[in-house]
């Protein structure tokens, strides 16, 4: 079998689960790894996404530039921090990541990027206490995705982010299409939540598809 065809496979086994922790953990617990040797060619997803935090982000804090360092960041299904790498390249400092994932985490440390990380982290329960509204934005970049997590855990990404804050999300094509994310995101806006502040259509992601990008405002 043609090596370069190797990558995908892990990509395409990955979105095939069916969602549950314990299953999530044991396959991430085998391809943390080779995860990031798999998926960083051709994945422009992760530049993408922390371009995306850093112009809404930028609007949103008058004294921005001078405040970077002190932004809480936090990168909900960080994996092995290559997200992470990108928004500390932009200057933000203040970056905790969360996982499910301990082996996932464990190669998220080694980046040297994260101010906090924290293990064990199911984005499909309630958050807990210590990081209610803790964080001024959000990113999330690769999780909202088949076999992963369910749309409803906007829920959660909202619970994590103080009001007045940015979620920045992608999600990519196929499941935007088979899931009712687009319900769960109108609802929460009804609900007084959010407000989506912009959102990119069909926009870069991998070399395997596009995504599209969210964007915004946590109200309350």
């Amino acid at each position: 079998m043609d090596k370069k065809i190797k990558p995908h496979n892990h990509i395409h086994d990955a979105l095939q689960l069916d969602g549950r922790p314990d299953t999530m953990i044991e396959y991430y617990k085998k391809w943390s790894e080779t995860y990031d040797k798999d998926v960083t060619d051709n994945y422009f997803g992760i530049a993408y996404i922390a371009e995306l935090l850093h112009k809404h982000v930028s609007e949103n804090q008058q004294d921005h530039i001078a405040n970077m360092e002190q932004i809480n960041i936090v990168d909900v299904g960080c994996g092995t921090g290559l997200a992470g790498k990108h928004i500390h390249q932009l200057g933000y400092r203040s970056i905790d990541g969360i996982d499910l994932s301990p082996e996932m985490i464990q190669k998220a440390e080694e980046s040297g990027v994260y101010r906090n990380l924290i293990s064990g982290i199911d984005i499909h329960q309630p958050i807990q206490d210590n990081l209610y509204k803790a964080y001024d934005a959000a990113v999330c970049v690769g999780v909202f995705t088949m076999g992963h997590i369910h749309p409803e855990s906007l829920y959660q990404l909202a619970a994590l982010t103080t009001s007045g804050g940015i979620m920045v999300i992608s999600t990519r094509v196929p499941y935007y299409k088979e899931t009712n994310f687009q319900a769960v995101s109108d609802q929460m806006q009804e609900e007084g939540l959010l407000t989506l502040k912009s959102h990119y259509m069909n926009a870069p992601y991998r070399d395997d598809g596009d995504a599209h990008y969210w964007v915004y405002e946590v109200l309350s």
